[in-house]
């Protein structure tokens, strides 16, 4: 039968240390060329929108394939928004800029002034339902989304946009 000595474990002990350097060392030399979180995140088209319905649209349809962002937050006034300096930077960054039209966002065109980004008018090509009564009777309203068919014009334009940006 075979009897371990301290020189025989410590020797034990010294081989495997030895392996697992050796090991690790090479598995650092790998060339792991998948791409991390944050690599993937960084490559993602950046899409901006101008409010949070927009956003959820847009997100549901993009998936994982664009980082959907709104400017706004839930619940803000979108009629006069200001877009604060970080706003500025983000449609900067972005893609594609994607924006609800019929003068909702009057300050659209200042915000979008020095980006470079594609940029989608949702509400082209649906039927405007006009308000009836109040200071602004006849005009559109540019609440044209809570139409379903309106709605699915919006629909068809985010994909529209977003097929751009990302082909398959």
């Amino acid at each position: 039968m075979y009897r371990f000595s301290a020189s025989s474990y410590t020797r034990r002990q010294a081989i495997a240390l030895l392996g697992t350097l050796a090991a690790a060392s090479l598995a650092g030399c790998t060339n792991n060329t998948s791409p991390t979180p944050e690599s993937k995140e960084a490559k993602k088209p950046l899409v901006l929108t101008t409010f949070t319905v927009i956003q959820d649209m847009a997100a549901n349809i993009a998936g994982d394939f664009c980082d959907v962002q709104s400017i706004t937050k839930a619940g803000a006034e979108i009629h006069d928004y200001e877009p604060t300096p970080e706003d500025l930077k983000l449609a900067q960054k972005a893609n594609l800029i994607l924006n609800n039209g019929l003068g909702l966002e009057r300050w659209f065109e200042r915000f979008v002034a020095d980006s470079a980004a594609e940029r989608v008018d949702l509400s082209q090509g649906i039927t405007p339902m006009n308000i009836s009564e109040g200071e602004y009777a006849g005009e559109a309203n540019p609440h044209a989304w809570m139409s379903p068919a309106n709605g699915q014009i919006y629909v068809d334009n985010i994909v529209k946009g977003l097929s751009a940006l990302v082909p398959d």
